[in-house]
């Protein structure tokens, strides 16, 4: 599927603020409510929009402990790890990598207790050959899309 301006701008527009009305993105745009809402429904349609969602702000939750995890492992047992560790909750992003380590995945906890505890339990895995954990200090740019 090939976007254009129009596409862009409302593609732009939802990421920065998911509640704008279709008359709000019409008048940025250019042109009409129905045009907007055709254009929003061929890019659910087509896969380009996945879904609409929200951004959090973990701090106000409480949860102030954010880390990259990385994991280097056995080949033969990549698939049970990738399964085990997405299941948990605080495992937001898991991602498949080259380089030094076969996963990474980021977490985002309470308490240094709880990342601990993660470390302890969660990953004490047959197959996982090596952890390096990152514990982030601050975001100098977060994901657009995800606020992570």
């Amino acid at each position: 599927m090939s976007l254009d301006v129009i596409d862009m701008k409302i593609i732009q527009h939802l990421t920065d603020n998911g509640k704008m009305t279709y008359r709000e993105l019409a008048e940025d745009a250019g042109v009409s409510e129905a045009t907007i809402k055709n254009r929003i429904d061929r890019l659910i349609e087509s896969g380009v929009i996945k879904k609409f969602t929200i951004m959090m702000d973990y701090h106000k939750l409480g949860r102030a402990i954010k880390s990259f995890i990385g994991l280097k492992v056995q080949p033969t047992k990549i698939q049970a790890i990738v399964e085990h560790i997405s299941a948990h909750p605080d495992v937001h992003v898991l991602y498949r990598t080259s380089g030094d380590v076969d996963l990474l995945f980021e977490v985002i906890f309470e308490k240094m207790e709880d990342l601990n505890k993660f470390l302890e339990s969660e990953l004490a895995l047959d197959g996982i050959l090596g952890t390096v954990v990152t514990i982030v200090i601050g975001p100098y740019k977060r994901c657009p899309w995800t606020g992570l």
